[in-house]
């Protein structure tokens, strides 16, 4: 076989992908397995979401393309939606891309702003595939480590200036963070804009778990507090209506962002699905009352796993103030994807390697608490302490 070279070949898969192989074997064996690995919410979408496609199947004719920003009605409600909801005053139809998630949303806005050879500036530990799409772009990431504060992660202002060079292109803000939970207090938040605003940098917000959060933490957009051109807000529905499967995400920024974005949505992926963007276009009229529910069992989950780890002689979590996950940090000096793999093989519990987050990941390890009942959630904890 030839071999052969390509941007991808000197990339090194997340340690994830070493659990989750292992996790698919045992499966296949007959294990019962509790999966705490996946960030995904483990609730069916809302009533409505099913409903919206019921009702485009039913209609008569050809399934084209939508356009490729979006349906129409559909952006302009996601517009509704930030003002209404996160504050975004300035937010308008015109300036909102549908996306295949968030994951795509973060390629458009990054491919569109940035040159080869840019600085990104991203917080450590932070969500590995920001890191692949920045290589993917020709760029460089220049991770800054989260401080931690007791028992939580918090987010570094200081770190951030003292990375910043003249090649410094945009600055990638995740909040509530993947895979700490740490939600970037308004104060924060207002100084990352003023810093990036005097630098001329863009800042590039991911918000997919925007309305995953507990009191009293509560999520600020940097658009909400600045009407700034290099101020990118990315979203999903992946995590806040339980549709991961379904692909359906967005971008708010500046019309002039979005003429020249459109080529690159064009070019990756024309528009997204058309039947998840009329699950989302229904949904969004159950958006209050879904989340409500949610948080309170995201509220119950999450006690619960803190609860059942208490005296876990292995691990020390750390408290999440949002998403669906924590972070507990190894009490010894072990590796955490071995660490991960012995105790699925003994326990059964899917986890996460910290060190699949970057180099402030490692000797620690993720827990989900999104994407099991409280039942289930104390069971593994009793699994993992040898109860």
């Amino acid at each position: 076989m030839t071999e052969w070279t390509g941007r991808t070949t000197s990339w090194v898969r997340p340690p994830i992908a070493i659990v989750t192989a292992l996790a698919a074997q045992m499966r296949s064996e007959g294990a019962d397995l509790i999966d705490l690995g996946q960030a995904i919410l483990g609730l069916p979408p809302p009533r409505a979401a099913m409903d919206g496609v019921r009702a485009f199947l039913d209609e008569p004719g050809p399934h084209p393309y939508s356009p490729d920003p979006g349906l129409p009605e559909l952006r302009d409600a996601i517009a509704q939606m930030l003002r209404s909801h996160k504050h975004i005053a300035h937010a308008t139809d015109g300036g909102v891309m549908v996306t295949c998630g968030a994951n795509q949303a973060f390629a458009n806005a990054l491919l569109t702003v940035t040159q080869p050879g840019d600085e990104i500036i991203t917080f450590d530990p932070g969500y590995f595939d920001h890191g692949y799409t920045i290589r993917m772009a020709g760029c460089t990431e220049v991770p800054v480590p989260l401080a931690i504060e007791g028992n939580r992660y918090a987010f570094d202002l200081d770190a951030v200036v003292a990375a910043m060079t003249n090649k410094t292109r945009a600055v990638v803000l995740v909040s509530p963070g993947n895979p700490t939970g740490a939600v970037a207090p308004r104060a924060f938040v207002e100084q990352l804009c003023d810093v990036c605003r005097t630098r001329g940098v863009w800042l590039l917000s991911d918000e997919t778990y925007d309305f995953l959060t507990f009191d009293p933490a509560v999520h600020t957009s940097p658009a909400a507090v600045a009407d700034d051109d290099r101020i990118v807000v990315i979203g999903t529905f992946s995590k806040i209506f339980g549709m991961a499967g379904w692909r359906i995400g967005y971008f708010h920024g500046s019309a002039r962002l979005m003429e020249e974005a459109f080529k690159v949505q064009d070019a990756l992926v024309v528009c997204a699905p058309v039947a998840s963007q009329r699950a989302v276009l229904s949904a969004l009229s159950e958006m209050d009352a879904y989340l409500l529910e949610t948080r309170a069992e995201l509220r119950a989950r999450r006690d619960a796993l803190l609860d059942s780890l208490d005296g876990w002689s292995a691990a020390r979590p750390t408290i999440p103030a949002g998403a669906t996950f924590l972070l507990a940090r190894l009490t010894d000096n072990v590796d955490d994807v071995a660490f991960c793999q012995r105790i699925l093989r003994d326990t059964g519990v899917v986890t996460v390697p910290g060190s699949a987050f970057g180099k402030q990941g490692r000797g620690t390890v993720r827990l989900s608490f999104g994407n099991q009942p409280v039942e289930r959630i104390r069971e593994a904890g009793a699994r993992l302490q040898g109860r």
